[in-house]
């Protein structure tokens, strides 16, 4: 199988992951499934992205496509052409064969191709074009005296939430396994897990990335567990003792007073 350059690997799904999850094992895990027969790449709504076939050859024609129809066209005879499925959206470098698309939308999504008779073999991309990526939602349950801990999307994120990866930060050696599993499970992630005698004075953070960027929320967990009363009830209890003991003097010492006259 024949493997893609890696500046191309490094502009398109894999780079944006190991960064994000700094797990080697994924990394590797994927690169026997990649080849220059089709390239996964991602780009953001609202944002440009550059499909580049990243060749030295010097081009005499470029041909590129968006599945079956053409986008746009160039040979030293007719210059550039550009077809209305892009309009203006498009542009072509004639010299390295990169194809600019901007302002992506969901609908540029599909299995872009370029064809020329100068590349022995025609490049295609699958590109992806990811949602704006909201922050993660964290919530908590706190029953018989054991803390439960979720992290979860908006429902209204509902594009592509398999490219999603999750993982934990906190003390806990479990948000240690977390981080290491992240790149491995996409999900769901792991619920964590307290009890009364963990340290729940602590900070909790939710990382959720895909390969175009990554956002984090935060809890702490003393705001999940609830207010010991205990000290407020002997309160009341006590001033509510004084108030009998009170209302009974005052009752002893009117009945005395009428006694006497």
């Amino acid at each position: 199988m024949e493997k893609c350059p890696q500046s191309i690997l490094e502009d398109g799904f894999l780079f944006p992951t190991v960064v994000f999850f700094p797990n080697l094992f994924f990394f590797l895990s994927h690169l026997d499934f990649i080849s220059c027969q089709s390239l996964p790449r991602f780009g953001r709504i609202g944002e440009n992205i550059t499909l580049s076939p990243s060749s030295t050859v010097n081009f005499t024609e470029i041909i590129w496509k968006k599945g079956m129809n053409k986008i746009i066209e160039w040979n030293g005879n007719t210059g550039v052409i550009r077809y209305p499925l892009f309009k203006e959206r498009v542009h072509l470098d004639i010299e390295s064969g990169d194809l600019v698309i901007f302002k992506l939308t969901s609908l540029d999504e599909d299995e872009y191709e370029i064809e020329s008779v100068d590349l022995t073999n025609g490049l295609k991309f699958n590109l992806i074009v990811l949602d704006p990526l909201p922050s993660p939602t964290l919530h908590c349950n706190w029953t018989n005296e054991s803390l439960s801990v979720h992290c979860e999307m908006p429902q209204s994120y509902s594009r592509h939430r398999e490219q999603l990866r999750y993982a934990w930060r906190c003390s806990s050696q479990q948000c240690e396994r977390s981080l290491q599993l992240a790149a491995l499970v996409p999900y769901p992630l792991p619920v964590l897990h307290f009890t009364k005698g963990d340290d729940l004075s602590q900070e909790v953070q939710c990382f959720v990335g895909n390969p175009e960027s990554n956002r984090t929320s935060s809890m702490l967990l003393s705001t999940c567990v609830p207010a010991d009363n205990s000290r407020h009830r002997y309160a009341l209890i006590a001033l509510l003792f004084v108030g009998i003991v009170f209302i009974i003097g005052m009752y002893t010492s009117l009945k005395n007073v009428s006694f006497q006259t």
